[in-house]
């Protein structure tokens, strides 16, 4: 509804409500009314509607009993007559620029002068909407000192009711605006009126800005007053020209720890969930913090790192037992780890980085400033977040709101200068686990400098490894490598670790999984290449065919696995490998030796193939 529509509609419930098809005199108390409805529509800074509220004894309007239960908006004549002589008219203002949605402030006349009443909202919004509702009815508000408001509106509100012309602004508009806050209008929101801004958020923290004599803004709220300043503006886009120089005078990347934690930038480790993702860093923490190879036990000593460890699921008695577990194991002692690492859980502090608001994901500033200045301060290198669903509220099948959350940690490693690691589930149990089973889909891989993916040890892995529980092992790898188990992945193991801190005959207590450095065997690595269904024809090739054991021999075995593998033996490299897959296989029961007469009669040691049941 336009102003003049709602003038309109006014005029008509304020002639309803007392009996009369003609406008009331302008000397009157509806005619009061009257007035204040016509100036708060033409200057369109709120909605006002003419209500009836409940009289006072005195036949003025009770303003102590105006609530919003007491506010009716119907004309009078659909009351009951008995009820009428009890009712006066009011102005009824909401949405007011500047103020919540939620409140209303009622304007009455009072002993010939108009009163304003808040009667919904927060007492935030109270000097916002008195100040803007006085200036429309004629009002000028002195809002500094604020304790002076209450006075002005009496004065100034008796001129208006003494019929006596408001006083005219340097524009015949309104009072002249402080230039200076057009700045902070522009920044922070609201709207100026004379030297003061109100409804402007700062922080999330919403009040009126007001320039001092010194120059200074303060912002001014229900908690007190603060000195503000602008925000900076970015730097207008530009196009940098490149020339190229000496590569040797170019900084090196700065790498931290085993080629996977970089220097301002994020990195993640994903996993299903109990496949090793959080043992696995803590026994890096405690190598980065120590300087010692504790994963790489032919590895050189580091430099060591600042380290802050968070877990946002687990309490920190939890976290306290993992890390006493891992130090018991590798030896580690407080004065290796120097005071570098310190230990937190989501349980006693809030590590959320983007919330939910409705259908708006909001990044949240204040924790990023909170997280930046902690890191600063510390001076820590690297912070391990693990896991990273729980520091935010987005959806992960939207990947718009995924690289949002990723790019919003990017921020704090950037700004911070340190790495973040994010520790992070795979979407669902799809097998062999790569860097496209992250949750949250290709935004989120994008989004990370180095991606390292964990898969538990196969049945199959752990028959060619000579293992019996195949799930205490599992191997990490690089982002989108092949995939194959063999020498070139980082393997690890379980260990438990039993923290003797129970009693009586439970006196070993809690037995804690540790995550330490596993080699693949070599004879396996040799033959960790080769499926099952590739060694069983390798053995129906050899069966049977008087195969030797010698590899001078031209009757050697070896030929039928180059044969079935497709190698060229004509190269000494493949010869070699081949002759390490037999030594292999020989060793784990695949293949026995039997003397065997040749053609001649002389007995010969030929290779003859060992079929299990999952063979036949």
């Amino acid at each position: 509804m336009n102003a003049a529509t709602q003038l309109e509609s006014n005029i008509e419930e304020l002639r309803a409500a007392f009996g009369s098809r003609e406008t009331p005199a302008a000397d009157s108390r509806e005619g009061l009314i009257f007035g204040i409805c016509d100036r708060l529509c033409d200057h369109g800074n709120c909605v006002s509607n003419v209500v009836l509220v409940p009289a006072d004894e005195n036949g003025a309007p009770d303003l102590d009993r105006a609530d919003p239960a007491n506010v009716e908006s119907l004309p009078a004549d659909e009351w009951p007559e008995d009820e009428r002589a009890a009712l006066r008219a009011a102005v009824i203002v909401d949405h007011i620029s500047g103020c919540s949605e939620e409140s209303s402030f009622l304007v009455a006349v009072q002993g010939g002068n108009p009163q304003i009443i808040q009667i919904a909202g927060p007492e935030t919004d109270r000097d916002i909407a008195h100040a803007i509702i006085g200036r429309d009815i004629g009002a000028v508000p002195v809002v500094r000192p604020p304790s002076k408001l209450a006075e002005s509106m009496a004065k100034l509100t008796a001129d208006l009711a003494a019929k006596k012309s408001p006083p005219s602004a340097a524009n015949d508009n309104e009072p002249a605006a402080d230039k200076r806050l057009i700045e902070f209008g522009d920044a922070y929101g609201g709207q100026i009126i004379g030297g003061t801004l109100f409804g402007a958020k700062v922080d999330n923290a919403l009040g009126q800005i007001i320039i001092s004599d010194d120059g200074n803004a303060w912002l001014h709220t229900s908690k007190g007053a603060r000195r503000i300043g602008l925000p900076e503006k970015p730097k207008p886009l530009v196009a940098s020209p490149f020339s190229l120089g000496d590569p040797t005078a170019l900084p090196q990347r700065d790498w931290l720890f085993g080629r996977h934690y970089i220097r301002r930038y994020v990195t993640a480790s994903v996993g299903p969930g109990g496949g090793g993702k959080t043992a696995h860093s803590i026994s890096e923490a405690l190598a980065m913090v120590t300087g010692r190879p504790l994963l790489d036990p032919s590895g050189p000593l580091t430099k060591p790192l600042r380290v802050w460890w968070i877990n946002a699921e687990d309490p920190q008695d939890e976290i306290n037992r993992r890390f006493h577990a891992a130090a018991k194991h590798f030896a580690v002692t407080n004065e290796q780890i120097g005071g570098r690492l310190f230990t937190d859980s989501g349980r006693d502090q809030q590590f959320v980085i983007a919330r939910q608001e409705g259908r708006d994901l909001k990044v949240v500033e204040p924790f990023i400033d909170e997280m930046v200045a902690e890191i600063l301060r510390r001076e820590i290198d690297v912070v391990i977040i693990d896991p990273f669903v729980s520091t935010h509220e987005a959806q992960e099948n939207d990947n718009g709101a995924m690289q949002r959350v990723a790019a919003a940690w990017t921020r704090v490693a950037d700004e911070a200068n340190c790495n973040i690691e994010l520790v992070h589930h795979v979407a669902k149990n799809q097998g062999e686990v790569t860097a496209d089973s992250a949750r949250g889909g290709g935004a989120f891989k994008d989004k990370v400098r180095s991606m390292r993916v964990f898969n538990v040890m196969t049945k199959e892995e752990a028959e060619k490894a000579g293992v019996e529980n195949h799930r205490s092992y599992f191997r990490v790898d690089f982002g989108k490598i092949n995939m194959i188990a063999s020498g070139s992945s980082q393997w690890r193991r379980f260990v438990s670790v039993p923290l003797m801190n129970g009693k009586g005959l439970m006196k070993n207590g809690d037995e804690i999984g540790v995550v330490e450095a596993w080699s693949w065997p070599a004879s396996a690595d040799a033959v960790s290449s080769v499926s099952p269904e590739e060694l069983t024809a390798i053995k129906r090739k050899i069966e049977g065919c008087e195969c030797r054991d010698n590899i001078q021999s031209a009757q050697w075995a070896g030929y039928k696995v180059a044969e079935a593998l497709r190698m060229n033996m004509a190269v000494p490299a493949e010869k070699k490998e081949v002759r390490r897959m037999l030594d292999a296989w020989k060793q784990q029961g695949h293949f026995t030796i039997e003397q065997r007469p040749d053609y001649k009669g002389i007995e010969r040691p030929c290779l003859i193939p060992v079929f299990h049941t999952s063979e036949n």
